[in-house]
C-alpha cells in the first residue's frame, strides 16, 4: 500500500510540476506589466527618452520582432496574462506580442524543475513588444525575481516531503492497520473457537460475519463442529449399546457357570467374566469422562482430604500440604480423576504425598511418590488409551491402560492440564492444573 501510494504521489507530483511551472511566472509577468504600463502609455519616442525601471530595457523597433521558438502553449498563457495585467493598468486592452519568457539563474542559464523547489536563485526573463500607431514596435525586455519563497531550499523540501509524503504514508499505514484488524477479527474468533473446541464441543457456533472468505470459513467450521458432535454422540450411543448387549450374555454365562461341578474351572471362568465386566465399565468411564456435565463450586482441599482418609493406611498415611481456593467443575468426575491418580500411585509406589498450591491460573495439585517411575520413552504416550507401562509400573497390575487416560480426559474437559514426569532419585510426579 505504501509503495502504491508513493507511486501515485509521484505521478500526481508530475502533474503538479507542470501546473506549477505554468504559474511560476505569474508574479513576474504582473510586475512587468505594472512597471512598464506608464512607458507603454507614453508611446515609443517618450518611452525611449525616459529612464527605464531597474532591470528593464525599452527599445523602439522599426519592424515586427520575431518570437522565440519554444512552448507555444506556455507562451500563449503568459501572453494572455500580460494582456490582462496591462489592460488593468492602462484601462484598455492593448495588443501585445510575447517574444520570450523563461527562468534563468544569475548567470542567465535556463532553469526548469530546480527553480520550482528553490534550489537556485531564479529570475524571470520576460520580453514582449507592443505595436504603435506609426507602425513601429515598442519592445520591453526585463528581469524580475521569481515569485516563490524566501525560505531556504532545505526548509521548503523538508516541509513538502513531510506534509505530502510522510503524513500520507502514516495515514495509509493507520488505515491499513485498522482495515486489517477489522478483517482479521473474525479470523481471531475462528482461532479461539478452534482452540476451545477440544474443551467444549457443544460451544456456540461462530457468527457469520466479515469478508466473504471469512464467512465461508466460519460456515465450514460450524458444519465441522456439528459433524463432530454427531460423530461423538453416535460413538457414545454405540459404546453404550454394545456394553449393554455384552453384559446380557455375560450374565447368562455366569449363571450357567455356577452350575459347573469343577470348582477350579468355575472360579477361573467367573474371574474372566469379572475382568470383562471391569473392562466394559472402564470403557464407559472413559467415554463419560469427556462430558463435564453441570459445574458447581468444588472444594479440592476437602475432596482430597476425604479421599486420602479413605485410602490411607498405616504404611501410607498420604499427607496433604498446602491450600487451594474453590474451582468450578463436576465433583463426581473430579473425584474419580483424583482417586484414579492416588490409587495408581499406591499400587505401584510408596511414600505418596499430595501438595496443593494456588497459582495465577487456578489450582495446582501435585502427587509425588517413590517408585520405579515411567520409562522416559513412554512419558509422552502413557496417558493414551490402552497404553500400559508394563516395564516399570505395571508389574502387578490387572489394568487395561485406561486409568490415566480417564484422568487426563476429565482434567481436559475442565479446561486443565495433566503432566507426568519422573522425580529426581526415583519415583513419579503427577501435576494436575485446574482453572479457577
Amino acid at each position: 500500500m505504501v509503495c502504491g501510494v508513493l507511486a501515485i504521489q509521484l505521478l500526481s507530483s508530475s502533474i503538479w510540476f507542470e501546473v506549477r511551472f505554468a504559474q511560476v511566472l505569474e508574479a513576474p509577468a504582473r510586475l512587468a506589466a505594472s512597471r512598464t504600463a506608464g512607458l507603454i502609455e507614453r508611446g515609443c519616442e517618450a518611452a525611449a527618452a525616459l529612464p527605464a525601471p531597474a532591470g528593464y530595457e525599452v527599445r523602439c523597433l522599426t519592424g515586427e520582432p520575431f518570437a522565440e521558438v519554444g512552448d507555444k502553449r506556455g507562451r500563449r498563457r503568459i501572453e494572455l496574462l500580460l494582456s490582462q495585467a496591462l489592460a488593468y493598468e492602462l484601462g484598455r486592452e492593448p495588443v501585445i506580442k510575447l517574444l520570450e519568457a523563461r527562468l534563468t539563474d544569475d548567470q542567465g542559464n535556463p532553469l526548469v524543475w530546480r527553480s520550482l523547489f528553490g534550489l537556485d536563485t531564479a529570475r524571470a526573463h520576460i520580453r514582449f513588444a507592443v505595436p504603435q500607431a506609426d507602425g513601429r514596435w515598442l519592445e520591453v525586455d526585463g528581469h524580475e525575481q521569481q515569485g516563490w519563497s524566501g525560505e531556504s531550499a532545505l526548509a521548503l523540501i523538508a516541509d513538502y516531503v513531510l506534509r505530502v509524503y510522510v503524513l500520507r504514508i502514516l495515514a495509509v499505514l493507520g488505515i491499513c492497520w485498522l482495515a486489517v484488524r477489522l478483517c482479521l477479527r473474525p479470523l481471531q474468533r475462528l482461532s479461539e473457537a478452534a482452540r476451545g473446541l477440544g474443551n467444549d464441543l457443544e460451544q456456540a457456533p461462530l457468527p457469520l460475519s466479515g469478508p466473504l472468505e471469512v464467512r465461508e470459513a466460519a460456515h465450514t467450521f460450524n458444519v465441522m463442529q456439528q459433524r463432530l458432535i454427531a460423530m461423538m454422540r453416535e460413538q457414545a450411543y454405540f459404546l453404550a449399546a454394545v456394553s449393554h448387549d455384552l453384559r446380557t450374555p455375560l450374565t447368562r454365562m455366569r449363571l450357567r457357570i455356577e452350575r459347573l461341578d469343577d470348582a477350579v474351572q468355575r472360579e477361573r471362568l467367573i474371574d474372566n467374566i469379572a475382568q470383562m465386566n471391569a473392562m466394559i465399565a472402564q470403557v464407559l468411564d472413559f467415554q463419560h469422562a469427556a462430558e463435564p456435565g453441570m459445574a458447581e463450586p468444588v472444594d479440592i482441599r476437602r475432596m482430597l482430604a476425604r479421599l486420602c482418609g479413605e485410602l490411607a493406611t498405616a504404611h501410607e498415611p498420604l499427607p496433604i500440604t498446602g491450600s487451594a481456593w474453590l474451582i468450578r467443575g463436576n465433583p463426581v468426575l473430579l473425584e474419580r480423576c483424583l482417586q484414579n491418580l492416588l490409587e495408581n500411585a499406591l499400587r505401584y509406589a510408596c511414600d505418596v504425598s499430595v501438595r496443593l498450591s494456588e497459582v495465577d491460573e487456578g489450582v495446582s495439585i501435585v502427587i509425588e511418590d517413590r517408585g520405579p517411575g515411567i520409562d522416559q520413552a513412554l512419558l509422552g504416550s502413557i496417558t493414551d488409551p490402552f497404553v500400559r507401562g508394563d516395564a516399570s509400573r505395571n508389574q502387578r497390575s490387572g489394568g487395561y491402560g485406561l486409568g490415566l487416560s480417564i484422568a487426563k480426559r476429565i482434567v481436559s474437559s475442565h479446561g486443565g492440564e495433566l503432566v507426568l514426569g519422573n522425580r529426581q532419585g526415583g519415583g513419579l510426579t503427577v501435576t494436575v492444573c485446574l482453572p479457577k
